[in-house]
């Protein structure tokens, strides 16, 4: 992989797109974009810009610009450290905005639009022409990100891979959600994650935290442990736990996986799209498909303390022993083998749609392509235990229920 060859090429790809596809996708992916015409049609006022500058999913600088509407103009950069909370929003929509074109490295000029959101004002594809400061910037940028992946692919290390899905408890027949902040603490191995609605936090979703290995039966064992360890301390067992995308309208939940040991770059993110994030919404029940795009859009990552990354666009893989195994042996594969794994079907605007909105049949045909170079990997043998039955799962066009119970199918007996 040459990190400045693949920036030139994807700049190409970018150009051919039409006017139209940019903002069909960008609208998908649940982008805001201001149109010129819209522009035009304004009143004079106060507007807050940031102009973003993006190499490697990394924004190397953010520069505020305050204008009066009046031919007045305040011009500031923001500090990464000083401003982190408002740096990191402003870095992730520029990130998700060109990557969701494809891009993993450009300028983005974005617009304050009222409740903390921003609105895509313009894209520059190709920021670093030229023999300018920022052309330095990101050539220096390239150049780490390649030395990174030279030294990888060298080596041949085996990526850690750690876990954080999410379930809900379910009062029946009402299907009244039960806060699992009740009886789970916000930290441990087994603990409660937050949503704010209405301008409240509050904490209704269980989160299994297991610790991480670079061992798929390792991780999966944690896991049962962390399992157990929540029907332990979850005490009312008339509760019922379903898990997926959306098993319960309004509240998404999600299936992050944590990888360590290999850099993160748009390549691995775009293969983790293509080999499990679209096989996973083909299988996916229907009704999960409303987590998207506010939740669980391509490319949705984070990174963390650690080092490493957080994959964030899979639901909850905890509907099925079979569906979590196979999550975890397909995301240890494509993480040790994704520079063999060449398709891209989400480049496709049918497939790229088909996600968004969950049509199984636009999805279907492009499916066993996918699983094929996933099993002639040279790697697929380590991973096939756990692999194979979501494979085969996959292949016969199955899709999951989330309206069931998990402790069913993983065998949790109340206070295990």
């Amino acid at each position: 992989m040459n990190v400045m060859e693949e920036a030139e090429q994807a700049v190409r790809r970018y150009e051919r797109m039409s006017a139209g596809e940019r903002a069909g996708r960008l609208e998908r992916a649940g982008i805001e974009v201001l149109a010129s015409r819209d522009r035009q049609k304004r009143e004079p006022g106060l507007r807050v810009r940031y102009d973003v500058e993006i190499c490697c999913l990394y924004a190397l600088r953010i520069k505020r610009r305050d204008t009066s509407g009046m031919g007045g103009a305040q011009d500031s950069v923001l500090d990464r450290e000083a401003a982190s909370t408002l740096f990191k929003r402003i870095e992730r929509l520029a990130v998700k905005t060109l990557y969701t074109l494809g891009l993993d490295h450009g300028a983005v000029r974005l617009e304050a639009s009222g409740k903390k959101g921003c609105t895509v004002v313009s894209i520059d594809p190709r920021p670093w022409k030229g023999m300018t400061d920022l052309s330095v910037m990101y050539r220096e940028g390239w150049k780490q990100l390649q030395s990174q992946l030279d030294e990888e692919s060298q080596n041949k290390v085996t990526p850690v891979l750690g876990m954080d899905p999410e379930f809900l408890l379910v009062q029946m027949p009402e299907s009244k959600i039960i806060p699992a902040s009740r009886f789970l603490g916000r930290t441990g191995m087994v603990g409660c994650d937050s949503v704010t609605i209405g301008g409240r936090r509050i904490y209704p979703v269980a989160e299994l935290r297991p610790a991480p290995s670079s061992e798929p039966r390792e991780l999966l064992t944690h896991l049962l442990r962390a399992f157990n360890l929540a029907s332990r301390s979850i005490t009312d067992h008339s509760l019922i736990w379903q898990a997926g995308g959306m098993p319960q309208r309004g509240l998404p939940l999600g299936g992050h996986v944590h990888f360590s040991g290999v850099t993160l770059n748009g390549d691995l993110l775009r293969v983790l799209d293509n080999y499990l994030a679209l096989p996973l919404a083909f299988l996916q029940d229907p009704r999960g498909s409303g987590r998207r795009p506010r939740y669980g859009s391509l490319g949705d990552f984070r990174l963390k303390h650690y080092g490493g990354f957080e994959y964030r666009t899979l639901p909850s893989f905890l509907i099925s022993p079979l569906v979590a195994k196979g999550v975890v042996a397909l995301a240890g594969l494509i993480a040790a083998s994704y520079t063999s794994l060449p398709l891209r079907p989400l480049m496709n605007t049918t497939v790229h749609a088909a996600f968004y909105e969950g049509d199984r049949e636009r999805m279907k045909e492009y499916i066993p392509a996918l699983l094929d170079d996933l099993v002639r990997l040279e790697d697929y043998a380590r991973y096939e235990k756990y692999a194979a039955p979501l494979i085969r799962h996959l292949r016969e066009g199955k899709t999951w229920d989330e309206s069931r119970d998990i402790r069913k199918v993983w065998n949790i007996r109340a206070g295990s």
